[in-house]
C-alpha cells in the first residue's frame, strides 16, 4: 500500500502545483493541460490502486469494519455531491426517493464506498438524457435495502453472474468505449458481505439495471415501515 500511494500521491500533488502555476506563469499552454492530464490519470490509477487493495484486504480477512449510526439520507446527500458533477458532464439525472428516516448500525466509510460504486456505475452505463433513482427503504422482514436504479444499458442475462467476478467486464471487446477494471460491482458485493448483507442486480438488456445491497434486520436502528416518500 505505501510503496504504491505514496509516489502516486506525489504525482497527483505536484501536476495540481505546476497545473495551478503556484510558482508562477507556465508559459505555453499545453504545460497546464499536460499537468491537468497527469493529475486526472493519477486520480484515476489511484482509485484502482485503492479498489484492489481492499479487495485484497477483504479476502484476506483483514478489512475491520468500524461501526457507528449512519443515517440513510446523510449517506446518500454526500455522495450525491461527490458524484454531480459527472452526472451533469453525462446528461444524466438522478432522483432520490427516501422513506421515513432509517439509521442503520454500519461502517460509514464503507458505506459510502458500497454507494458511489453504484452510482458511479449507473453514471457510466446511462447515456445522455437518461434517469436515475436512488432508493432507502426498509422491507416488509424488516431488511434495510440501499438501490441504484438506471434506465440504461442494461446488462445481458448471461452476463449477470459474470459481472460479480474481479476484473470481468460486461463488455468484452476490444473496443470498449467505458473504461473500467471490473472491481465496482464484485467490491460492493465483499463490503455488503462483510455487513453480514447481499447485492443483487437486476437488468434488462437496453432497459436498464437495478443494483440492491441489503442489510439484516438486525442492523436497522431506527426507520419505519415502507412508505416512499420523494425527495
Amino acid at each position: 500500500s505505501h510503496e504504491l500511494r505514496t509516489p502516486l500521491n506525489a504525482i497527483i500533488g505536484f501536476s495540481e502545483i505546476i497545473g495551478d502555476e503556484i510558482f508562477g506563469p507556465l508559459g505555453d499552454r499545453r504545460y497546464g493541460e499536460y499537468a491537468t492530464d497527469i493529475h486526472d490519470s493519477g486520480n484515476h490509477l489511484l482509485q484502482i490502486i485503492n479498489d484492489i487493495l481492499d479487495l485484497a484486504r477483504i479476502e484476506a480477512g483483514q478489512h475491520e469494519l468500524q461501526e457507528q449510526p449512519v443515517e440513510a439520507a446523510q449517506l446518500i446527500q454526500s455522495c450525491l455531491r461527490l458524484i454531480a458533477g459527472r452526472a451533469t458532464k453525462a446528461g444524466v439525472t438522478v432522483e432520490v426517493e427516501l422513506p421515513a428516516p432509517i439509521t442503520v448500525n454500519a461502517d460509514q466509510r464503507t458505506m459510502k464506498q458500497i454507494l458511489i460504486n453504484l452510482l458511479s456505475n449507473a453514471v457510466k452505463f446511462t447515456g445522455e438524457g437518461g434517469h436515475i433513482v436512488i432508493a432507502a427503504r426498509l422491507d416488509p422482514d424488516g431488511t434495510f435495502a440501499l438501490s441504484v436504479r438506471d434506465d440504461g444499458i442494461g446488462i445481458k442475462a448471461e452476463l449477470l453472474e459474470k459481472v460479480l467476478a474481479p476484473f470481468a467486464q460486461a463488455d468484452g471487446s476490444l473496443t470498449r468505449s467505458r473504461e473500467g477494471t471490473g472491481l465496482g460491482l464484485p467490491l460492493v458485493k465483499a463490503l455488503a458481505e462483510l455487513h453480514g448483507g447481499t447485492l443483487a442486480i437486476e437488468s434488462v438488456e437496453g432497459l436498464g439495471t437495478t443494483a440492491t445491497v441489503r442489510l439484516p434486520a438486525a442492523r436497522v436502528l431506527t426507520g419505519a415501515p415502507p412508505g416512499a416518500v420523494r425527495a
